[in-house]
């Protein structure tokens, strides 16, 4: 059911946040394993520390506005 802002809610919503985070969670420990075998071990820890982050505390997040 859509809330009176337009924002989705119900169990769908959560499938979307589940799978969502299943894929940028693959996404991320595949960044990090090619860059881990290529020799950026620097960069690995870099990309693994703000997974990390990102996951415990909600620190990184990504905002797309749309416009119709």
């Amino acid at each position: 059911m859509t809330s009176l802002d337009r924002t989705p809610g119900g169990p769908e919503n959560s499938v979307r946040a589940y799978a969502w985070a299943a894929v940028t969670t693959l996404a991320t420990l595949g960044t990090v394993l090619v860059l881990a075998f290529t020799g950026n071990d620097e960069a690995a820890v870099a990309v693994t520390a703000v997974g990390v982050l990102g996951g415990a505390i909600g620190a990184v997040q990504v905002t797309i506005n749309i416009r119709r």
